[in-house]
């Protein structure tokens, strides 16, 4: 069932959520899941004309969400908002789900390799901080392919390693090159002197997600962020 990976109180005295659906929860890429019939994630109502979901295309782009539902579909790997109710959705099935929270607003963000090369990242912390008049973000990081099952090409590694540092570079359980999307994350944050809070769970090893790179299946899981009054 779906997991709440973060409920924390904001210093402006909002309160900050973060909900991971799993796939007993339903398929977020075609609305099973969030603002379906039900629309209930961990006990929280999600409708569609309060949810804002992107058109992602493993890109840098970042809408800002001046209203609950606003933006949704456009082509963006990355939303922020200060508004109370509007929900923030990404969907993932082994790309790196990503939560920051400011002092009164949050933002999600869709983070492969391609985006984050891109610097998704960097942008969306960016972004976040101007919409939120503070430098005060952290972060929480939901479940995503781990090194253990991303096998990844020599020389894009060569390319990442030079980018975001050595540390990127793994091996999976079968021995071959792989590349570490939690330390690719964690660079960047770091750089940004982001703190964040790692899930630590690999959508390819474990069954409650669906994961591309194990079974090709086109079903999604979602990370929904969003903010409440305290």
């Amino acid at each position: 069932m779906a997991r709440e990976l973060a409920r924390r109180s904001l210093p402006s005295g909002r309160i900050a959520r973060v909900v991971m659906s799993e796939a007993i929860d339903g398929d977020a890429s075609d609305g099973a899941a969030i603002g379906g019939p039900e629309g209930s994630l961990a006990g929280c109502l999600i409708t569609a004309s309060s949810a804002t979901k992107l058109r992602q295309v493993h890109g840098a782009d970042v809408v800002v969400v001046d209203a609950p539902g606003a933006c949704k579909g456009s082509v963006a790997d990355a939303a922020v908002t200060d508004v109370v109710g509007a929900h923030l959705v990404i969907q993932v099935a082994d790309c790196v789900p990503v939560a920051l929270l400011g002092d009164c607003s949050v933002g999600v963000v869709h983070a492969g390799w391609r985006g984050l090369r891109a610097g998704v990242l960097e942008r969306t912390v960016e972004a976040l901080t101007t919409v939120d008049g503070t430098v005060s973000v952290s972060a929480v990081v939901g479940p995503h392919i781990g090194p253990c099952c991303y096998e990844f090409g020599e020389d894009g590694l060569i390319d990442l390693a030079a980018q975001f540092g050595p540390s990127v570079r793994s091996k999976t359980i079968d021995g071959g090159s792989a590349l570490n999307l939690s330390a690719v994350v964690a660079s960047v944050l770091e750089r940004a002197q982001v703190p964040v809070a790692f899930d630590g769970a690999c959508t390819s090893c474990d069954d409650r997600y669906w994961s591309f790179r194990a079974t090709g299946t086109p079903r999604r899981q979602a990370m929904v962020a969003w903010l409440e009054e305290g």
